[in-house]
């Protein structure tokens, strides 16, 4: 009895294992561009269907620098790619707040909008700003379909010669009947342009 009972024990870990190597491989990134120094990774839940990508880019300039431009959340509009409003809805403290934006879609789709806890949490020679997806927070609004479910963070990282490694990553569900040419729009080409505007604002 107790050798079958282990026969079963070691198939149970066997399968567990091999599901989780599957898992893994089916979750793996994909290297989408590698231009200018800005690399954007994406990657796909095959459960849920939500996409996420992950974007980096070495900017010479400190993480303090940094910081104060993303305090400054009504003027993400101006460098974050297709951003038509950008918003704080309630600022709780100086490291907590709830943010919004708007962001623009080609027609005929609707814009999208998404609400974030927005959270910053500084090292010594590392930041990170965590958000997280508040779609009840505020009431729906004509005309947007409201982005449900959403997470991402920007993380700083220190380098040497006062450069930094700046890693901004999304993941979001992209609501139903969105084509892929546009969902790449958002998950490469606006990581990319988002980077390249941060960029020139800081090295300018």
């Amino acid at each position: 009895m107790i050798i079958k009972y282990l026969k079963i024990i070691t198939i149970i870990v066997i399968l567990t294992h091999f599901a989780n190597s599957i898992s893994a491989q089916n979750n793996s990134w994909t290297l989408k561009k590698n231009e200018n120094g800005i690399i954007v990774h994406t990657r796909e839940n095959i459960t849920t269907g939500d996409i996420e990508f992950k974007a980096s880019i070495i900017i010479e300039t400190s993480i303090d620098t940094l910081l104060k431009i993303f305090y400054d959340v009504d003027n993400y509009k101006k460098w974050m790619a297709d951003t038509k409003v950008s918003e704080i809805l309630k600022k709780i403290n100086n490291t907590e707040q709830y943010i919004y934006f708007e962001t623009q879609t080609p027609w005929p789709l609707e814009n999208r909008d998404v609400l974030l806890h927005q959270q910053f949490k500084k090292n010594n020679n590392s930041s990170l700003i965590t958000l997280t997806g508040k779609s009840l927070y505020i009431p729906h609004k004509q005309g947007i379909t409201r982005i449900e479910k959403a997470m991402g963070s920007w993380e700083f990282i220190q380098l040497p010669n006062n450069k930094v490694k700046v890693i901004y990553q999304f993941m979001a569900d992209p609501g139903i009947n969105i084509p892929n040419w546009v969902i790449n729009l958002f998950i490469v080409d606006g990581p990319l342009h988002t980077l390249t505007n941060l960029k020139s604002i800081v090295e300018h």
